[in-house]
């Protein structure tokens, strides 16, 4: 399901700068705009994104979807009027507003349909694909009564997708779903369906065996995977701080007048191979907030500044950390590295913890753009089933929509 979004996704901007294209050829916008008109283009497709405004996998085009993109395109639209005073601009507005309405009605009538959808299991596995299943708007589900007769039960419903919460299948049942599944039935595994339609990997239920013959996890084995991700690191820890520094000047002078203490706050974090290093941060807390010991981050802490809070949700104190990216002690991407004395404990009782310290430890991550901030251990282990799955399946591109998915967290202030 993510591949068939990011797909559309990108068939949606192609075409949209196709129009787009065409619409710059007709319209007698004065010369020299070229520059003016890619950079509109461009900020329009970000502002999109990041308002979740590209998403086609619901049933219908909704309403409130158009009153967002007019807002985006007349936003950058009156930026570029004012800045050229070319009065076709306004013309080049309403086509290309309309142009995007049509194509998203357009993209959503034929891709979305509903998938007559089935599980075969019991117990927690079926629990957790139906709580999914209910979620996700494009399947309709079907219960299986009689698992005797599976074959006719598929017949009869006209099933189209079938999903296996079972680990372990006998012989016969082998057969039988195997009779399906070549008469043209979609059949998935759990772990499948949950990596593909969740993007996690549940911790309570692999096994060394499935961690043995799963596929993936080349980011641990592939120098050449390693050397252009050190390279994205440095560049991209480059290019944000001098954009930062602004900022990082601001939130220190800020920081330093809120509350006696520090600016910058050092801490021992755990880091790849289990390797203790001091990860940066501007100080977000009280001095005194650890006084009687290592405690949790919590919801609305109390020991938090007030500036300190705005830094959280915006994730302007995780900038000095920047400099442990260009030390190689961090990536930009990866888990988020944790406290030894944390660590110790969640390893007693969360099954694989020790993996997610298999790579470097990053500065926003999978975990951080896909799961609610939360402090405890039912959260490390949720947080570790995404950690596992971006370790599983790291790529460049995953790396980059970590990005994005970041940028939409700051512009919204949704951090922690």
């Amino acid at each position: 399901m993510n591949n068939k979004n990011s797909s559309l996704k990108i068939l949606y901007i192609f075409l949209l700068g196709f129009f787009y294209l065409i619409y710059n050829y007709i319209i007698p916008i004065g010369s020299g705009m070229a520059i003016y008109s890619a950079g509109v283009f461009m900020f329009i497709c970000l502002g999109l994104y990041l308002s979740d405004n590209m998403k086609f996998d619901i049933p219908h085009y909704r309403v409130n979807k158009f009153f967002v993109t007019i807002f985006i395109n007349l936003f950058f639209f009156m930026m570029w009027l004012i800045l050229t005073w070319d009065f076709w601009i306004i013309p080049m507005f309403f086509m290309f507003t309309a142009t995007q309405a049509v194509l998203s009605i357009y993209l959503i009538k034929i891709t979305f349909k509903r998938i007559k959808t089935t599980v075969y299991g019991s117990g927690e596995m079926k629990r957790r694909v139906l709580s999914s299943l209910i979620r996700k708007k494009e399947y309709e589900f079907v219960n299986i009564d009689d698992l005797e007769r599976i074959e006719e039960f598929v017949k009869e419903n006209r099933i189209s997708y079938m999903i296996l919460a079972k680990l372990h299948l006998t012989e016969e049942e082998i057969e039988r779903i195997l009779k399906i599944r070549m008469n043209g039935v979609e059949v998935k595994s759990y772990f499948d369906y949950m990596q593909e339609e969740t993007y996690k990997i549940d911790v309570e239920l692999i096994s060394n065996e499935w961690l043995l013959y799963g596929y993936g996890f080349k980011i641990l084995h592939s120098p050449v995977q390693n050397r252009i991700k050190r390279i994205f690191d440095i560049s991209m820890a480059v290019v944000i701080g001098i954009l930062t520094s602004p900022i990082m000047v601001i939130a220190a002078i800020i920081v330093r007048l809120e509350s006696p203490g520090p600016i910058i706050y050092s801490q021992a974090r755990v880091g790849e191979h289990n390797k203790e290093f001091n990860v940066h941060k501007f100080r977000s807390m009280r001095n005194d907030a650890e006084k009687d010991g290592a405690k949790w981050a919590m919801k609305n802490d109390p020991r938090v500044t007030k500036f300190g809070n705005f830094m959280r949700k915006t994730r302007i104190d995780e900038l000095p950390q920047l400099l442990n990216v260009l030390k190689g002690e961090m990536s930009f991407i990866g888990p988020r590295p944790e406290r030894m004395v944390f660590i110790k404990d969640l390893e007693k009782v969360i099954p694989y913890y020790n993996l997610r310290h298999l790579v470097k430890p990053g500065l926003t991550g999978w975990a951080q753009v896909m799961y609610p901030y939360g402090a405890s251990v039912e959260d490390a282990k949720r947080k570790l089933e995404y950690d596992l799955y971006y370790i599983k399946h790291h790529s460049i591109g995953l790396d980059i929509a970590i990005m994005f998915m970041t940028l939409k967290t700051v512009v919204f202030g949704k951090g922690r």
